[in-house]
């Protein structure tokens, strides 16, 4: 049966969300490369644009489909630069096709699309057809007549489910996510003219880990059930199981913010994939709604983000190719794709500490390679190869401070050459800068016998 969710807990919530509702979703934040050629919205034609490229952004929102979410960016920016125009309006999936291929060998030493990338073509042209016949290429001026007439959100997901591939069923929440992109005001974008008290939180896996941890579900092993290894396809055998679900949960959202419920939607994004492997019970959600709030007051601002593609650098300043670029890494990465380990690499920025707080300047830590499925004492598994001698004594000061603040969530692994151990013992005597450190004449034989354990 359902739980109550007491209000001390609600409380620490409603604080959470304040604080995390400010963050720009990964999909629409400006900053992050490759950058949407249209942004910032400075004129209509880029508003306009923006509504078609965020649909068919949400419409590939699937890890089926691009795997990891900052994929989708990435394919859609080099669509663009081989496409132009046609990205809006092809209707034929052939078109896509062999772009997609190309894009797939691009990305093949920083991650790989899903299981299903083959309907992804499909999916573009259903989402253009939608655009051109039901909107007549102008989401903005369709929506605002809608509005006009009355219509809900939910009957424009509604007309979503009929006429975009994988939009339908429990894919729904990709609607939703997409109307929050356009309805909601800063950080999200307001392009539409629907009214945000009328929207529903998306349901995706990482904010069904939260609902679970609320103890908003009637099914006792859900909190199980989501963090087993062997996934199911989706969470829910029927539409009417995803619909009480997420209504279950907006109502949840709607007593705490009655105007505006979709402003748990992206903070219950962040919360949900931390929590992944993690406890799924009121004490544990507890726990971490404490430290990502206390982590705020600490850093005065939020904790971490995610991100797309992480710019390198040489020891000459020139800027190298995105990915397992350096020869240790390089060896991590083939070695943990050759063991079929679950990995992302690169995928989180940590704040450690303000450099000025004058400026908006931060020191921040990007971990190499973050394993999800393996943990430490509780801790999720960070391997941080390193083969550079010259920076070797900031980069462990940088190292200490990730744990000061981290320490007790992740546990760090450096993997080095050799003859940097004694090196790392004159700089670091009290071993504050890792868990481990495995040496790379035998690191892997370090990994298998930790994996097993």
């Amino acid at each position: 049966m359902a739980q109550e969710v007491p209000d001390d807990l609600k409380v620490l919530i409603v604080r959470f969300v304040q604080i995390y509702s400010s963050i720009t979703d990964l999909e629409l934040d400006h900053y992050l490369h490759p950058k949407p050629w249209f942004m910032p919205l400075n004129s209509n034609l880029a508003k306009k644009e923006a509504t078609q490229y965020f649909l068919l952004a949400a419409s590939l929102s699937d890890y089926r489909l691009t795997g990891n979410p900052r994929n989708i960016r990435m394919l859609l920016y080099q669509l663009h630069t081989k496409l132009g125009p046609k990205l809006y309006t092809t209707r034929d999936p052939a078109d896509f096709t062999c772009e997609i291929r190309k894009f797939e060998q691009d990305i093949r030493k920083l991650d790989q699309l899903g299981e299903a990338k083959d309907e992804i073509p499909e999916i573009l042209s259903s989402v253009n057809r939608f655009i051109e016949q039901k909107a007549q290429s102008d989401l903005i001026e369709y929506t605002t007549k809608q509005s006009q007439k009355g219509n809900k959100p939910k009957n424009f997901v509604e007309e979503l489910s009929y006429n975009v591939k994988r939009m339908n069923k429990h894919n729904k929440a990709k609607s939703w996510l997409y109307l929050r992109w356009m309805t909601r005001n800063s950080p999200d974008l307001g392009l539409f003219q629907f009214n945000p008290k009328d929207l529903m939180v998306a349901l995706t896996t990482p904010k069904f880990r939260v609902y679970a941890a609320l103890g908003l579900s009637d099914n006792e092993n859900l909190p199980f059930q989501l963090n087993a290894k062997n996934k199911p396809e989706s969470w829910w055998n029927s539409t009417a199981e995803f619909d009480y679900d997420a209504n279950r949960l907006t109502s949840f959202a709607r007593s705490l913010f009655p105007n505006d419920p979709a402003k748990i939607d992206f903070p219950f994004y962040i919360l949900g994939t931390w929590l992944e492997n993690s406890d799924l019970t009121p004490v544990s959600l507890e726990q971490s709604l404490r430290f990502f709030i206390q982590k705020y007051q600490e850093l005065l601002q939020p904790l971490m983000r995610y991100l797309t593609v992480v710019s390198h650098y040489n020891q000459a300043g020139e800027s190298v190719e995105p990915g397992a670029f350096t020869g240790l890494e390089k060896d991590v990465y083939d070695f943990l794709k050759n063991k079929q380990v679950m990995f992302n690499y690169e995928f989180m920025e940590f704040c450690l500490s303000k450099e000025n707080l004058t400026t908006d300047r931060s020191l921040t830590y990007k971990p190499d390679f973050f394993l999800p499925q393996l943990t430490n004492n509780g801790r999720k598994v960070l391997l941080e190869p390193h083969g550079i001698k010259n920076n070797l004594k900031e980069f462990l000061s940088k190292l200490s401070k990730f744990r000061k603040h981290y320490g007790d969530y992740f546990c760090l692994i450096l993997i080095v050459p050799d003859d940097f151990i004694e090196t790392i013992d004159e700089f670091d005597p009290q071993h504050n800068s890792y868990d481990f450190v495995w040496k790379l004449s035998d690191y892997k034989i370090k990994f298998e016998n930790f994996h097993s354990s």
